[in-house]
């Protein structure tokens, strides 16, 4: 796909990158009213190149996907409002008419979106120093106060950064899928989806556990399963 063809501008990126700063602290920061949920912030990113149904594609999968890492607890979980938001971007540039492009989109969202969460982390650690020592914030009410707002400040530069950092390469990343010959993405989307379903099975079975067994030994037993359906089915 030509490069002039992409409708992002100086413009444009302007705008989307001030977007994922303000949908950066919505999950957790402020106002938390769930416009950093992937369907909304890829939508977004969609309506601000043109196509807010190609963004609201990419965000309805990348929410089905994201519905199991709820943003609250101790748990480290995506970045969505950035990642959603970039994926959408990206989908929308390049048009609607290739699945390779979707696919991309959709994996460039998944990626922006957990090292968004390792920033979260890094950010979270920086608050810890931001906010201390307790006995100087307990006596200065109005401290407390400043530096929590400087801490959502971070927040938004934060994910201003991050959409900065992986918007183009997102969309340039997508616009190349474009190009390529459908043999040649076959073979890429087949090693592609296999190597990711097998990192998200074994993730599971790593994690799960059910009536006090492990859940290698299910993990395995219903790979075996599947390989016989299939090889029963073809």
């Amino acid at each position: 796909m030509p490069l002039g063809e992409i409708p992002l501008h100086a413009t444009s990126w302007l705008i989307l990158v001030a977007l994922g700063g303000i949908l950066a602290v919505d999950s957790v920061s402020w106002p938390q009213v769930m416009i950093s949920r992937p369907l909304i912030s890829a939508t977004i990113g969609g309506w601000v190149l043109g196509d807010p149904s190609a963004g609201f594609l990419v965000g309805a999968l990348l929410e089905l996907m994201s519905l199991r890492h709820p943003p609250f607890g101790a748990a480290r979980y995506p970045d969505t409002g950035p990642a959603g938001l970039i994926a959408g971007s990206a989908y929308a540039a390049v048009g609607t008419s290739s699945l390779g492009s979707l696919v991309a989109a959709i994996l460039a969202g998944l990626a922006v979106g957990w090292i968004g969460a390792i920033s979260v982390q890094l950010r979270r650690q920086g608050n810890e120093r931001l906010l201390s020592p307790e006995s100087e914030l307990a006596a200065r009410p109005e401290l407390l106060e400043k530096r929590h707002k400087t801490a959502i400040r971070f927040d938004i530069v934060r994910g201003a950064l991050l959409t900065a950092g992986f918007l183009v390469p997102a969309i340039l990343g997508a616009a190349w899928v474009v190009d390529q010959p459908e043999s040649a993405l076959a073979t890429v989307w087949g090693a592609a989806m296999l190597v990711t379903a097998l990192a998200a099975a074994a993730g599971a079975g790593g994690r799960t556990s059910s009536f006090g067994v492990g859940g290698w030994p299910l993990l395995f037993a219903g790979a075996a399963l599947g390989g016989l359906i299939a090889g029963i089915v073809g």
